[in-house]
């Protein structure tokens, strides 16, 4: 009967907490501090705060009611401000670390992965911000880059910016981080490098990149630029089956909109670029709980096939 039950909070905290240990999270920001909470903490209610769609008020509202501090180990709910300060205090590369070792739950290898970019927009932007670089106009989005794996459907690296850089840039670092655990990446034309390809060679990771067609690819003299060896032979190891599936990557992005916002609701850029690390963290923990929550009643429904089966 249990194995029919919905994921709940407890079960969602577990998923996190495993999360935070194979992320080798410290559990406290320095040895002389108080101790009361922790890093745990905040990054639990945070998480939490993104998958229940909440303001931090309502958080602790909420915490307060499902008597959250006995699961954490608390005596009593921070404040809302504590979490909210804990959001500008905390690194972001912590919550990054955290969505790379997702995968590592559910112990993934030689995963066909794809590369997409998106946007998610700024509700509340910072006005400050903007007079400081003299009224010039901005993008009113976080751009995030998202690496997943189009089995699972689990996003597996990340990054997310808000300046004007292009999103070719995060190509090297995303598969680089886990080039154990990656082997074959699916990417638009929009990554057509050289650098790219070689990187993906380098590292024994096949690849499926298509080539930008110029109408006139001249030099300097007006003479016609031949392609080279390696281009040519990258042209002919192109498969335009597999790089089908690269569409997939679109879905996960929408349904990490359509289920955590398509929106942040900070009014500084580093705080917006956390919000939206924290997104893909939730949807991630939420995703392993559905796969193991199918997997327990595949297994189950197993076991009571062969029980009639005896009893026939």
């Amino acid at each position: 009967m249990n194995a029919l039950i919905p994921i709940r909070t407890s079960d969602f905290y577990n998923l996190c907490l495993r999360a935070f240990e194979h992320a080798r999270v410290p559990l406290h920001k320095s040895t002389f501090s108080k101790k009361m909470y922790g890093n745990f903490v905040h990054v639990f209610l945070l998480v939490l705060k993104q998958r229940l769609k909440v303001s931090y008020k309502v958080l602790e509202k909420l915490a307060s009611e499902f008597g959250l501090q006995r699961m954490l180990c608390i005596k009593r709910i921070p404040h809302f401000t504590t979490v909210q300060k804990a959001l500008q205090r905390l690194p972001k590369h912590l919550f990054e670390s955290m969505v790379r070792a997702c995968h590592s739950l559910l112990d993934m290898k030689g995963m066909l992965s794809a590369i997409d970019g998106t946007g998610f927009s700024n509700t509340n932007p910072s006005h400050y911000y903007l007079n400081r670089i003299d009224g010039v106009k901005v993008r009113n989005y976080t751009k995030t880059v998202l690496l997943a794996d189009l089995d699972s459907k689990l996003v597996l690296n990340m990054t997310s910016t808000s300046d004007y850089q292009s999103e070719t840039l995060s190509f090297i670092p995303l598969v680089g981080e886990l080039k154990h655990a990656l082997k074959c990446v699916l990417v638009d034309k929009g990554y057509d490098s050289r650098y790219n390809r070689e990187y993906c060679d380098s590292l024994g990771i096949e690849h499926h990149i298509p080539f930008r067609v110029f109408s006139q690819q001249q030099n300097k003299y007006g003479l016609k630029v031949k392609r080279s060896a390696k281009r040519r032979r990258a042209m002919q190891t192109f498969n335009a089956d597999v790089y089908k599936r690269r569409v997939l990557v679109e879905s996960i992005i929408s349904a990490v909109k359509r289920t955590y916002g398509s929106w942040v609701c900070s009014r500084k850029p580093e705080n917006q670029q956390k919000d939206v690390v924290i997104k893909v963290l939730a949807y991630d923990l939420d995703k392993i709980g559905n796969k193991i929550r199918l997997t327990i009643l595949y297994i189950w429904g197993g076991i009571l096939q062969r029980l009639n089966m005896r009893n026939l």
